[in-house]
């Protein structure tokens, strides 16, 4: 189960001007004035002036727990001993290597954790040298895991899929998880525009998901044999590519392997389309409970593609194809038996990872190499597959004409 949510900063900047060409200095020669504008601005700000108004305004919200400080591809701070508090060390991290910025940067990317209200979440915040006057300076990307819902140092993972599933019969659990998250971004909203009281702070409202894992981290959970019960941290951020920041996008992902939260995905997933009588509830009653009491929780891809409403989870049940199989694997197995994947993983192949290959992509689809609404996938510009029930995939990850979604550039 994932609680996400975004904020976006629109901080002022000088604008970037271009290079004159041949035919702006003809134009001046006979008196005329090109616009040489880009439609871009610059920030004045420096990398360690940014670090420090970053951490300002998040210690407002009480926000103090460091994770890593990166700029551009140069790692300045990473807290790979799981200090506490570590804040003051990020900001010393980045004035010891003050030489490195006075080249400038491209993107700044500050991560810090906070715990409370029984969430764990990472906050990422990405700031850009230059950006469109239309669009945000910095984007804080804030993803959290409900701490009620992992399993325990403790407990087996049979357990834990018991407590877990009686947890989940609670209609009002991820209603109040969401609006503790509110909270926390209302705090964040605060602090960053009183330290940035020259710039805009806008912010949405949380959401929920829950992922069909990929059956790469399904095998991760089994080789890991229920044993880590604590995210990694990665020792290098596995950024996402083109689209990766869209709605869904969560930071955990880029910073953290995390073999629990794929245990937790596949549970509820079983749970949104299987008969659990034992837990008080049949399939389709989570989805349904939970958008009744204002939490609609979405059911997403392990790429971001979203498959519809939990709510609805019935009527797509064939796109969770062998979850319930896996879901109801032994993780705790002493050997792990890979073998046992091969359905699901025919199940991630079978609605596509963006890549084209005449899989399938977005609902409507149909089988015989056709990508969604009756675009061929190995087509040139994939116009139909810009329709509207694929708007989010092409307007957020593709390029106008759908070239990467159909293995493009």
């Amino acid at each position: 189960m994932h609680l996400t949510a975004q904020a976006r900063i629109f901080l002022p900047g000088e604008d970037v001007f271009r290079k004159p060409t041949f035919w702006d200095k003809v134009g001046s020669f006979f008196g005329g004035e090109a616009d040489l504008r880009t439609g871009e601005i610059q920030l004045t700000q420096d990398v360690l002036a940014l670090t420090e108004q970053i951490q300002q305004a998040l210690g407002l919200a009480k926000i103090k727990n460091a994770v890593t400080l990166v700029i551009d591809q140069d790692v300045i701070y990473q807290d790979l001993d799981d200090i506490d508090n570590d804040s003051d060390l990020l900001v010393k991290a980045a004035r010891e290597n003050a030489p490195r910025f006075i080249r400038g940067f491209q993107v700044l990317r500050a991560v810090f954790e906070h715990e409370a209200d029984g969430l764990h979440a990472l906050i990422e915040i990405t700031v850009r040298a230059k950006a469109k006057k239309t669009e945000p300076t910095a984007t804080v990307s804030v993803g959290a895991r409900i701490q009620e819902l992992r399993p325990k140092e403790d407990e087996s993972l049979e357990d834990a899929k018991e407590r877990i599933g009686r947890a989940l019969g609670n209609a009002q659990l991820v209603p109040t998880y969401r609006n503790a998250l509110n909270n926390l971004m209302n705090k964040i909203g605060a602090g960053l525009q009183r330290v940035f009281a020259s710039g805009r702070v806008e912010v949405d409202p949380a959401d929920a998901q829950v992922v069909r894992p990929s059956g790469q981290d399904v095998r991760a959970l089994g080789q890991s044999g229920g044993e880590q019960r604590d995210a990694d941290l990665l020792g290098a951020p596995n950024y996402p590519g083109r689209g990766g920041y869209g709605p869904y996008y969560d930071p955990w992902c880029t910073y953290y392997r995390d073999p629990m939260d794929t245990f937790v995905n596949l549970m509820i997933l079983d749970a949104l389309i299987s008969p659990h009588r034992s837990w008080g509830y049949g399939p389709g009653w989570l989805g349904s409970q939970w958008s009744s009491y204002g939490a609609p929780v979405t059911v997403i891809n392990y790429n971001g593609q979203a498959y519809g409403n939990a709510s609805d989870a019935l009527s797509y049940s064939d796109r969770l194809g062998n979850v319930h199989d896996t879901a109801n694997m032994d993780f705790e197995a002493p050997h792990w038996d890979d073998s046992q994947l091969a359905s699901y993983d025919a199940g991630d192949s079978s609605w596509g990872t963006g890549g084209g290959n005449g899989t399938f992509d977005c609902a409507g689809g149909s089988s015989g190499g056709f990508d969604c609404a009756g675009a061929d996938s190995g087509s040139s510009d994939c116009s139909a597959d810009c329709s509207s029930d694929c708007s989010w995939d092409c307007s957020s990850d593709c390029s106008s004409d759908c070239s990467f979604d159909c293995g493009g550039d």
